[in-house]
Formats: C-alpha cells, sequence, structure tokens
C-alpha cells in the first residue's frame, strides 16, 4: 500500500522536475495550493479522483505514477500480487494490476468502493475506459443526464473526457474490475 508521504514526494518530484512552483501545478489542476503543499509533506492525502487531476497536469499517467518494472519474459508477464501498487483514500481502494512493461498497453485495476461513497468528485479519464461490476452497485452519473445504475454482472464503458462521478450508494462493497487503452497504445495495436 502506498504511504501518504511517499504519494507527496512523488508529486513533489514531478512537479520539480517539470519546474512547476506549488501555486502553477494547483492552478493547472484545480487543487487548492494550501491541499498541495499538505500532501507534498505527507500530512494530506488526495483522493484518487484528486490525484488523477494532480497527474494529469503533470503530464503522467498513473500507471507512470505507481510504476512496478516487470521482469521475466515479454510474451507471458506474470504481476503477483505483493507486486501491485495499492492506493486507498479511505472511500476507495485502486489496485494496479498490471505492471509498467513496454508490452502491457492497457492499465487495468481492482477497485472497491466502500458503502456510501462520501467523496462524489467529478472525474475525466484521458482514455476511454470499460469495467465489470464483480458485486455490489456502481452509480454513474454523467452531467444533465440521469443516474445510471451498474449491477453485479453488468459492465459500463465511458468516452474518453466524459465528466463523471462514481460511486457506491448501497449497503455492501462495491467490487469492479476497470481497463483503460491510451490512445498512443490503442492507436499502435495491430490491425484484425
Amino acid at each position: 500500500m502506498i504511504k501518504p508521504e511517499d504519494v507527496g514526494q512523488r508529486i513533489r518530484a514531478l512537479r520539480m522536475r517539470r519546474g512547476l512552483s506549488l501555486r502553477a501545478l494547483a492552478l493547472r489542476s484545480g487543487v487548492a495550493v494550501s491541499f498541495l503543499s499538505k500532501v507534498e509533506a505527507g500530512r494530506g492525502s488526495p483522493t484518487l479522483a484528486t490525484l488523477q487531476k494532480l497527474l494529469e497536469a503533470l503530464e503522467t499517467s498513473m500507471l507512470e505514477f505507481f510504476a512496478v518494472v516487470a521482469s521475466g519474459q515479454d510474451d507471458v508477464i506474470v504481476q503477483r500480487r505483493a507486486d501491485m501498487q495499492a492506493l486507498d483514500d479511505g472511500d476507495k481502494l485502486w489496485r494496479f494490476l498490471f505492471p509498467n512493461h513496454r508490452d502491457v498497453q492497457a492499465i487495468m485495476t481492482y477497485e472497491e468502493y466502500r458503502p456510501g461513497t462520501r467523496n462524489a468528485e467529478q472525474e475525466r479519464h484521458p482514455s476511454d475506459t470499460c469495467g465489470l461490476v464483480l458485486s455490489g452497485a456502481l452509480t454513474l452519473t454523467v452531467p444533465d443526464r440521469p443516474p445510471v445504475t451498474v449491477k453485479t454482472g453488468d459492465s459500463f464503458y465511458i468516452r474518453a473526457g466524459t465528466p463523471h462521478t462514481a460511486v457506491n450508494r448501497g449497503r455492501s462493497l462495491l467490487r469492479l474490475i476497470a481497463v483503460e487503452i491510451p490512445r498512443a497504445a490503442a492507436s499502435r495495436a495491430p490491425a484484425r
């Protein structure tokens, strides 16, 4: 599990490499300077949606941020659970299921949403995202549209850039698998 101070140190290092001040990163990401300062100092932990905003402003993906480099063969890549990076913001747990490897073109996550999600931040993914609900019910809300409930066994697909919130309004744990294929990877995929 990634510790808040590790997240803060990684964000600070990326910000410094990009030559950005705290204020500049705050403006780019829409995150308050005071909160960003706490995150970098390890005294605050961003929600996953806030972390995604920061990483987009730093021109870095979640996969790159939590990179664990795979070793072994290129034709069969196995990522051991013990080596998977995970982040928990209190409402939601994300576990990155694939390693950072030149031949792995997808980002796949196992996600858990605790009952009655408190942090319902709007998100936008840089790539199309799809998933399968393993248990519980996911409520997806897109502005100016009624909420959609995705139940156990149902799948979902969200187009890149679509603003949405994803929450668990139920009383049981929501578990799902989500897959994102970055556009650059999709354009390199062989035609079938």
